[in-house]
C-alpha cells in the first residue's frame, strides 16, 4: 500500500466552545437578533466576564511571577554572583568598584565557585597583607591597606588581624608567642600560617561537618604521624578540636568578625535542613573504628535530584504538555483572529446577518452570516489581550515549572497552571445560566479561509506533526539551557557552600586532602621549628622589626614547600 497524500480545504471551522471568549464572540449578535439592537443584560455580562477573566488570570500570573519566578531568581542570585574574571579585577577601589556582597558564592576567573567567608579568603592573600614584603604583617600595614581590602573582601582587615592574634593566643599553651604578638603589634609569616589552619577550618561552617572532614581525610596526617598537638592522636581528640572551632558559640563564632556570623547564618538558610548517612571511620594508625554520621543538606540534595536523567525526562514531559496546552490556546487565538479579519460584514446580509431557525420542539438555532464592525473591533481587541496573556502565561509557566526540584511539587505546579488557564471555562460554566449557554452553544458552525502557506493549510495532519516535533525540540532546548545556566551552577554553589565539596568548588581544590596532609605533616612541624629558632634569636624581648632587619629568617627557617604555599 502506497502513501496517500490526503488534503483538506484550507478553512477554519469556527464553532462555539465552553469558555467566556466564545461567549463574548457569539452572544452579542444572537442577542441583537433576539431582542433587537442595543445592550442587554446578557451582552453586559459578556463584557463583565471577559474583564473578570483577564483580571483573575493577570493577577494570579503577576503573583506567581513576582513571588515564585522573581523570588527564585533572587534566591539563586543570593547563592551565586554572576561570572566575573577575578576578585582583583571585579572589585578595584582605584576604579571605584566595590564588592557589593549579597551572594554566598562568586565565580572565579578559573570558572570555579568560591563560597568561603571573607576571613578565610584573606588567609590566601599574604602578599596583600604584608605590603612591604618583609615577612611580617604589622598593625600599621593593615591600617594602611584597610580601605582597599575592605572594598574587595567586605570585611574589616583590622578585625581579621585581631582574629589572628586571638587564635594565636588561644594556642599559647602549645606554641611560644613573641612579645609583639602578645601586644597585638605584628604577626610573622609562620605564625600567620599556623593560625591560618584554624581559620581555614572555620570555613566548614558548623560542627555537623566534622565527621565529613574525618571521612575526607582532613585529619589523616596528624592522627597517623602525631604532628599536631591541637588535633591530638585519637579520633575523639580530632573531633573535639573540630567541634571546639565550629560548634555554636565555638572559637570561630566567638573570634571571627561579624561577617562570619552573617555568612554562617546565610549559608544555613540556603542549605536548608540537614540529613544524615552512617559510615565507619578507621583510625589510620591504630586501626580503631568509630561509627559516625555524614551530613548532607536538603537544598543540595534537591538540586542533585534535578541533575538526574530520570527527573529531567520527567520535567521534560511536564513542560512539553504545558507547551502543548499553550499551543492549543494559540491555535484558538489564530482561528479567532482569522474570523475577525475575514468573516463577512453584517452590511452584506442586512437583516439576515444572523438567521434564526426554530425546530418542531421550539428550540431556536442561530446562524451568524456577518458581523458588525463595532463587534469585530471588540472581538479583535479581546483576542489581542488574550494573545498577550497567553504569551506571558507561556513564559511564566515554563519558569514556574523549571524551578521545581521534586516530583510531586512539579506535578502540583503544573496542575496550578492548568487551573489558571481554565478560569475562562470555570467562569462560563459556573456563572452563566443554562439557557444562555445553550443559546451560545447552539450556533451553527462558521467557516473562514486560512491565511498562510496553502500547501500546509491543505495538510493539517502535517502541520500537527510539525507542531509536535517543534514542541519536543523546544522542550529539550529549554531543559538544556536551564540545566546549564541554573541547575548546574546552583548545585555547584550549594555543594561548595554547604559541604565545601564538588569539582567546581574552589575551596575543595585549594584545601584538598593533599593540602591538609602536607599542612599537618610538614608545615606545622616546620612552624614549630621556626618558632624555636625565633625564640633563641629573640633573646626573650627583641621586637619583630629588630629581628627582621637584615635577617633572612623567613627564607631560611621555613621549608621550601611551606614558603611556596604561603606565597599562593
Amino acid at each position: 500500500m502506497g502513501f496517500i497524500d490526503d488534503t483538506e480545504q484550507p478553512e477554519f471551522t469556527v464553532a462555539p466552545s465552553d469558555n467566556v471568549y466564545a461567549y463574548f464572540m457569539f452572544i452579542p449578535p444572537t442577542e441583537n437578533k433576539k431582542e433587537g439592537q442595543g445592550m442587554t443584560w446578557d451582552i453586559l455580562m459578556a463584557y463583565v466576564l471577559i474583564l473578570l477573566n483577564f483580571f483573575m488570570q493577570g493577577f494570579l500570573l503577576n503573583t506567581i511571577y513576582n513571588e515564585v519566578v522573581v523570588g527564585n531568581q533572587e534566591w539563586q542570585n543570593s547563592i551565586l554572583m554572576g561570572a566575573a574574571p577575578d576578585v582583583d579585577e571585579m572589585w578595584d577601589p582605584a576604579k571605584g568598584k566595590c564588592n557589593p556582597g549579597g551572594s554566598l558564592c562568586f565565580e572565579t576567573k578559573n570558572k570555579t565557585v568560591s563560597c568561603a567567608p571573607p576571613s578565610v579568603q584573606l588567609t590566601g592573600r599574604w602578599e596583600e597583607l604584608d605590603t612591604n614584603g618583609d615577612g611580617i604583617w604589622t598593625r600599621e600595614e593593615v591600617e594602611e591597606a584597610k580601605e582597599k581590602l575592605q572594598w574587595k573582601y567586605i570585611v574589616n582587615p583590622v578585625e581579621v588581624f585581631d582574629v589572628f592574634i586571638t587564635f594565636l593566643k588561644e594556642r599559647e599553651k602549645i606554641l611560644w608567642l613573641h612579645p609583639d604578638i602578645k601586644a597585638g603589634k605584628a604577626i610573622h609569616k609562620f605564625y600567620f600560617w599556623f593560625a591560618a589552619g584554624d581559620i581555614i577550618m572555620c570555613g566548614y561552617r558548623n560542627q555537623l561537618s566534622c565527621p565529613n572532614l574525618l571521612k575526607r581525610g582532613v585529619f589523616h596526617a596528624p592522627l597517623k604521624y602525631e604532628t599536631a598537638p591541637r588535633v591530638g592522636t585519637t579520633i575523639d581528640s580530632a573531633l573535639n578540636y573540630c567541634y571546639g572551632l565550629l560548634s555554636f558559640g565555638g572559637m570561630c563564632e566567638k573570634s571571627l568578625p561579624s561577617t562570619y556570623s552573617v555568612w554562617k547564618i546565610a549559608s544555613a538558610d540556603q542549605c536548608k535542613a540537614p540529613s544524615y548517612s552512617k559510615f565507619v571511620y578507621t583510625h589510620p594508625k591504630s586501626g580503631v573504628k568509630k561509627s559516625l554520621l555524614a551530613v548532607d543538606y536538603e537544598a543540595r540534595e534537591l538540586y542533585a535530584l534535578s541533575k538526574t536523567t530520570l527527573f529531567q525526562v520527567y520535567k521534560n514531559v511536564i513542560i512539553s504538555l504545558w507547551l502543548l496546552a499553550m499551543l492549543f490556546e494559540l491555535k484558538d487565538i489564530t482561528i479567532v483572529f482569522t474570523w475577525v479579519l475575514r468573516f463577512p460584514g453584517a452590511a452584506e446580509f442586512g437583516e439576515d446577518a444572523v438567521k434564526s431557525e426554530e425546530d418542531e420542539e421550539g428550540n431556536v438555532t442561530y446562524t451568524i452570516q456577518g458581523i458588525q464592525s463595532g463587534h469585530r473591533m471588540m472581538v479583535g481587541l479581546m483576542n489581542l489581550c488574550r494573545f498577550i496573556l497567553t504569551m506571558v502565561l507561556t513564559v511564566t509557566g515554563c519558569s514556574f515549572l523549571l524551578k521545581s526540584t521534586d516530583y510531586v511539587g512539579l506535578l502540583m505546579d503544573a496542575v496550578a497552571l492548568v487551573f489558571i488557564v481554565e478560569i475562562a471555562i470555570i467562569l462560563y460554566g459556573q456563572v452563566l445560566r443554562p439557557e444562555i449557554r445553550e443559546q451560545a452553544e447552539g450556533l451553527s458552525p462558521m467557516t473562514v479561509k486560512m491565511y498562510g502557506i496553502d500547501a500546509l493549510n491543505r495538510r493539517p495532519a502535517l502541520v500537527d506533526f510539525i507542531c509536535l516535533v517543534t514542541i519536543g525540540i523546544t522542550s529539550v532546548i529549554i531543559m538544556n539551557y536551564w540545566t546549564t545556566t541554573a541547575v548546574n551552577p546552583v548545585y555547584d554553589s550549594l555543594s561548595c557552600a554547604c559541604l565545601s565539596e564538588g569539582e567546581a568548588c574552589h575551596e575543595y581544590h585549594k584545601f584538598s586532602y593533599d593540602f591538609w596532609f602536607q599542612y599537618w605533616k610538614e608545615d606545622v612541624p616546620a612552624v614549630f621549628k621556626a618558632v624555636d629558632e625565633l625564640k633563641k634569636g629573640a633573646g626573650g624581648g627583641d621586637s619583630f622589626a629588630e629581628i627582621g632587619k637584615g635577617n633572612p629568617l623567613p627564607g631560611t627557617l621555613l621549608s621550601k614547600g611551606l614558603q611556596h604555599r604561603l606565597a599562593l
